[in-house]
């Protein structure tokens, strides 16, 4: 082999080399240019979705989370398109046990009965009188079996899931027979022996004592109290869940009737 061919042997391994190191070149600058269309066009996409200014969408793209010190905790979500609202409902309805009556506030309720058993031609002289304490126990109740997908909508702007749930509602009031009590019968002068009620006579007003009860809780508004207590429990138990998902929305319970 002659010195002419060595050079064209070292001039083509040469071109070689070169062209190879070109065509890493081109790939990684197509692979930014890449890049940076997509950027661009997830940032106009943004911008068309949340009613943004490009350069808002732009700088939003490119602000990241960082964990500080005065958070327990930090999740990362790396979806680019942040979440929906059948994400949350997913979340929510998932969990069966969660969805069924939940006991949100009870009460204790008292009621005095006054008994009177007039005697011979309704003289007073004859007459006997007596108190009954009804001791009860008010409880309300929200039922959360009836939750449905429609019952939870997302606010992405606020970052608020709202989950529409039923109002509170009083239980029947709940009187156990040793929770009443018979006071002494006071007697006229005339007036001998004890009380005696018919099982007809002492449920009626053992009746009459609820509804002085409910009247007592409606005056007092006591359902204020319910509503209150009931927002409070059903955010414990469905904000975490909605944290597991995001730690950026929060749950906001709204009552429908």
């Amino acid at each position: 082999m002659n010195e002419k061919d060595v050079d064209m042997k070292h001039a083509l391994k040469k071109a070689e080399r070169k062209g190879r190191r070109k065509g890493w070149l081109g790939r990684i600058r197509n692979f930014f240019i890449g890049v940076i269309c997509g950027m661009l066009i997830l940032t106009l996409f943004t911008a068309y979705m949340h009613g943004l200014k490009v350069k808002d969408a732009f700088r939003a793209l490119f602000t990241t989370e960082t964990a500080v010190e005065d958070r327990d905790l930090t999740l990362i979500n790396h979806r680019i398109f942040g979440y929906k609202a059948a994400d949350f409902a997913e979340a929510v309805l998932g969990d069966e046990e969660q969805l069924k009556k939940l006991e949100v506030y009870s009460r204790e309720v008292t009621d005095v009965a006054t008994l009177t058993q007039t005697g011979l031609f309704n003289i007073k002289a004859f007459s006997k009188y007596q108190l009954i304490t009804y001791n009860g126990t008010a409880v309300y109740t929200v039922d959360l079996s009836g939750l449905t997908a429609d019952d939870i909508t997302l606010d992405e702007e606020t970052k608020i899931v709202t989950m529409k749930v039923p109002s509170p509602q009083l239980e029947p009031i709940n009187i156990p027979s040793e929770n009443i009590q018979f006071g002494e019968v006071e007697k006229e002068a005339f007036a001998f022996g004890n009380i005696k009620l018919t099982p007809e006579q002492q449920a009626e007003v053992e009746t009459q004592a609820k509804e002085r009860m409910l009247q007592k809780l409606e005056s007092e508004n006591v359902i204020s109290d319910a509503t209150a207590a009931a927002e409070h429990s059903i955010w414990e138990i469905f904000q975490p869940m909605i944290s597991n998902l995001s730690s950026k929305y929060t749950l906001k319970i709204e009552f429908t009737d």
